[in-house]
C-alpha cells in the first residue's frame, strides 16, 4: 500500500523549518516564503522514500539480532547505519521527551481515577448512612 503522507502535516513541517531560517529579501525585509504544490509533493515523496529506507534498514538490524519486532534501538541503529548519525541525538531527545510526557500523563490519569474512585466511595457511604428504607 503506497499512500501519500498528509499534505497538511508536510506543509506544517516545512513552514516550521523555514520560519527558523533567515528569510530576507533583497531590501533586507523579512518575509514568509510560499511553497508550491509540486514542492510539497516532492517533500512528501522524499519523506516516504526516507521512511521506507529507514524501515528496511531497521528491519535488517532487527533480523541481525534474531528478533521479529523493530524497537526504537533498531531505528536509532538504522539512522546511524544510513549515515545520518548527526540525527541520533535529536531523535533520542525527542523519544525521551515523548516517554516522559507519556509517563506524566499516565500518572495524572491514575491520580484522577483514584480521586474519582474515592469520590464514588464517599457517595456510596452517604447513601448507606442517610438513605434507608424509611423505617426509623
Amino acid at each position: 500500500m503506497d499512500e501519500d503522507l498528509p499534505r497538511a502535516h508536510i506543509k506544517r513541517l516545512v513552514k516550521h523549518k523555514l520560519s527558523t531560517l533567515d528569510n530576507v529579501d533583497a531590501k533586507g525585509q523579512s518575509f514568509e516564503p510560499n511553497i508550491q504544490k509540486e514542492a510539497l509533493t516532492a517533500y512528501g515523496e522524499c519523506a516516504k522514500i526516507f521512511i521506507h529506507y529507514l524501515t528496511a534498514t531497521a528491519n535488517d538490524v532487527c533480523r541481525d539480532h534474531k528478533r521479529s519486532t523493530i524497537s526504537d534501538a533498531d531505528v536509532l541503529a538504522a539512522i546511524e547505519e544510513c549515515d545520518f548519525g548527526e540525527l541520533v541525538d535529536d531523535v533520542r531527545a525527542t523519544l525521551d521527551a515523548f516517554r516522559d510526557a507519556k509517563r506524566t500523563k499516565k500518572a495524572r490519569d491514575a491520580e484522577a481515577k483514584e480521586t474519582r474512585d474515592e469520590g464514588d466511595d464517599d457517595e456510596v457511604e452517604k447513601r448507606d448512612d442517610g438513605g434507608g428504607d424509611g423505617a426509623a
